[in-house]
């Protein structure tokens, strides 16, 4: 089986030696049709991310595909499923180990391309705006690295649900979440980016989604108004921030995080909403899955770390085969 082994911290190698994931109690055995190449993957790679499996390992961390084995009741033979796969039995592979778990149903109709790039980004962006931030029309939500995965999802969510949405980006990139609706973009890069947004919301924003930390959180807490939520969903910055008690005090503002993976063994019916409600807006052309590169698989280590660099937008997609190159 072809795919990327880690053997070393911070190296991958393209092999066609890789040994088959072997079927669990419970679990299934995924052809990977689309796989993500996202910041977690070069973490993941290099040790640095949450999720730390024993090398040797296979990279990649997230995947859609069909089952070719399966002794998952909800997930049977020939089904179509998206999500997270088994640390360790990675996604930038031929196939792959998943527990039921870790993805969800994926309705027929949907290109697998454009579900690996909405699916668990656009779940992120919906549990933070709706299920944690409970945004409401009229408010104004800041939506930080507007132009990445998990950023162009959020715009769109954002608007949708009738906010005002003010994003930042680097100025190469700010005609993406124009695009998307956004009302107002900053160059985050730009030493004043915060007293521009302040001047644009005199009065404060309600909501501000954050995949940055670092010095983004802390200026976004100054923007936020009375009962304020800063939703946290990242550090690609490498900083980790925290919030003064006495701004949550003095504002009675809101830090709230949210991470998928809990969702989806904690609170399956906060995911499975979130999903219907995307794959919804999707088919209904009120969500574009930003896909802006599809590459080969074997280009999985040069595309990452381009993500990792900041060097594109939306979702890089590595699949097998020639399907939708670009």
């Amino acid at each position: 089986m072809r795919g990327w082994f880690v053997e070393e911290k911070g190296a991958a190698r393209f092999t066609s030696d890789l040994s088959d994931p072997a079927l669990r109690a419970g679990e299934m055995i995924v052809q990977v049709e689309a796989a993500a190449a996202n910041f977690a993957d070069r973490l993941l790679i290099d040790g640095k991310h949450q999720i730390r499996p024993r090398r040797p390992f296979v990279a990649g961390l997230e995947v859609a595909g069909i089952v070719v084995e399966s002794d998952a009741v909800d997930h049977p033979v020939g089904s179509l499923v998206a999500g997270l796969v088994e640390p360790g039995s990675g996604s930038w592979a031929e196939r792959c180990r998943c527990s039921p778990r870790g993805v969800i149903a994926v309705p027929p109709a949907l290109d697998l391309v454009d579900v690996v790039a909405i699916n668990l980004n656009a779940q992120t962006a919906w549990i933070s705006l709706h299920h944690r931030a409970r945004v409401e029309p009229g408010e104004i939500v800041v939506v930080h690295a507007a132009a990445g995965g998990v950023g162009t999802m959020a715009v769109q969510l954002a608007v949708a649900a009738g906010a005002r949405v003010f994003a930042t980006c680097s100025a190469t990139k700010m005609a993406t979440p124009q695009r998307l609706g956004a009302e107002v973009v900053v160059d985050n890069r730009s030493d004043d980016w915060h007293k521009i947004l302040a001047e644009a919301a005199p009065d404060g924003v309600d909501v501000v989604i954050d995949p940055v930390g670092g010095d983004v959180f802390e200026r976004s807490l100054k923007l936020l108004r009375f009962e304020g939520r800063l939703v946290s969903v990242g550090f690609t910055s490498g900083v980790l921030s925290s919030m003064p008690a006495n701004y949550a005090l003095v504002k009675n503002l809101s830090l709230m995080g949210v991470f998928w993976e809990p969702y989806a063994e904690q609170r399956r019916d906060v995911v499975d909403r979130a999903a219907r409600k995307i794959f919804d807006l999707h088919r209904g052309d009120a969500l574009d899955a930003c896909v802006t590169v599809v590459d080969h698989m074997e280009s999985a280590l040069r595309r990452v770390d381009d993500v990792a660099a900041g060097r594109t937008t939306g979702k890089t997609v590595l699949v097998w085969g020639d399907r939708r190159l670009g």
